[in-house]
């Protein structure tokens, strides 16, 4: 029954993250080849995290007003328009004020489809569901970037092609049989307690924001300015992406080991050498190890978030599991839209290597910083150590998609119910 219950909002979530992954490297190519500024290319991406931002704690007081699969179908319909008005409106200010909107919708696609996720599921599957979650989500983004070796970047049949992957995914929630949740508005998130209580953990998240930020938005940008084809462009793109599907479960799995800032300042670490390494290489050899180089920096900076979560998960109660949850995505957002602004400046200083320069910056300073944690606070016991679990930072709903949240006793999430209809209730309470 599970199974079923979840084929409708994964097979949607396959096909909108298609055109999706597409889209984003889309813009940064044809931004480049109309030779706009990097601080504008970087303005456009921050605009499309502002977006999340703005939405991540707004789009489930709406989506209770009209139910799930209308506020889905309200969302890819936005969307599909967004896209198309970018192809025939190629200007950057304009853009951004469109992904800023973009970004919006896009939460609350994410908010549909990973509380749908939520009520089809058990403590005893939800890790498992996590795991699923993760490869389609990355897998999916991974393959939009391939799908851009077969499309020209200067006309508008590519930004169609994302306007019908968001307008075809309706189809399969559309035509569910199966009853779809409902939910009351999240937890209020107590951000200054948190940096109080977990202040590695926040400053980790917030530090993986800088940097997955600036590698959505600029990394695309970095190939294009040393002159790699599109189709090498989508190739790299597409490895490090596969870098932080493949290897944050093994990196997290070695975390439940050892203190996990220790792990984490090995992480930082050694994404900083490997930026360094993109700088520092002649040209030749920079060039025939550019895709192993990316695809462990990958592996390295997508490993940070779930590996910050964690660490904070195991130094709370298990009643501010939730809450911890929402104020780390918070601090990854809050990054997120910083990180595409802040590497510009970088980039004019250096040229394209600057975003390397830039990545190695924040790399240092985070390994810097949770050194001087760890002479602050003693590591949790591994006893007390809850398990590694790779959550993608997307949406407040999936803190309560993991497992880790059950622990605080509640045997259904306070945030949702499963009733017959896609009807919200007038007054929905927490059971």
């Amino acid at each position: 029954m599970t199974l079923t219950r979840l084929l409708s909002p994964l097979t949607s979530l396959v096909i909108f993250i298609l055109g999706h992954g597409m889209f984003n490297t889309l813009l940064t190519v044809r931004l480049s080849a109309e030779q706009v500024s990097v601080q504008a290319i970087g303005l456009v991406s921050a605009a499309y995290f502002g977006g999340l931002v703005l939405g991540a704690f707004v789009n489930a007081r709406l989506i209770i007003r009209v139910g799930h699969i209308r506020a889905y179908a309200a969302y890819a319909s936005l969307l599909c328009f967004l896209f198309l008005l970018h192809g025939m409106v190629v200007e950057p200010i304009t853009w951004a004020a469109l992904r800023l909107v973009g970004g919006f919708a896009t939460g609350g696609l994410f908010v549909v489809l990973e509380s749908w996720m939520l009520v089809s599921s058990t403590p005893a599957n939800r890790g498992r569901l996590m795991s699923l979650y993760m490869i389609l989500l990355y897998g999916s983004l991974a393959m939009g970037q391939l799908l851009l070796k077969w499309v020209d970047p200067m006309v508008l049949t590519p930004f169609a092609l994302c306007a019908m992957a968001a307008t075809l995914s309706v189809v399969p929630l559309a035509l569910a049989r199966v009853s779809t949740p409902a939910m009351v508005a999240p937890q209020r998130v107590g951000v200054l307690e948190l940096i109080r209580l977990t202040p590695a953990g926040m400053g980790s998240s917030f530090t993986s924001g800088l940097l997955l930020g600036a590698i959505y938005g600029l990394l695309p940008l970095y190939f294009t300015d040393s002159g790699a084809p599109l189709s090498r462009v989508a190739d790299m793109m597409a490895l490090v992406i596969l870098g932080g599907m493949c290897l944050q479960y093994p990196i997290g799995r070695l975390s439940d080991r050892y203190d996990r800032r220790l792990v984490i300042l090995l992480l930082s670490a050694l994404l900083t050498v490997l930026a360094l390494l993109m700088v520092g290489l002649p040209g030749t050899w920079r060039d025939a190890a550019a895709g192993t180089l990316v695809f462990l920096l990958g592996g390295m900076a997508f490993s940070i978030y779930p590996l910050s979560l964690s660490h904070a998960c195991d130094e709370l109660r298990p009643d501010q599991v939730l809450g911890a949850n929402q104020g780390l995505l918070l601090a990854y957002s809050l990054g997120a839209m910083i990180g595409p602004l802040l590497a510009p400046f970088v980039m004019v200083q250096v040229g394209p290597e600057g975003l390397f320069v830039y990545f190695a910056l924040c790399g240092a300073l985070l390994a810097a910083y949770l050194g001087w944690r760890k002479r602050q606070r003693a590591p949790i016991p591994l006893a007390e150590h809850q398990v590694f679990i790779p959550v993608p930072p997307n949406t407040p709903m999936s803190a309560e998609l993991e497992p880790r949240t059950d622990l605080a006793g509640e045997a259904v999430p306070a945030s949702f119910a499963t009733p017959d209809e896609d009807v919200a209730t007038e007054e929905p309470t927490r059971g």
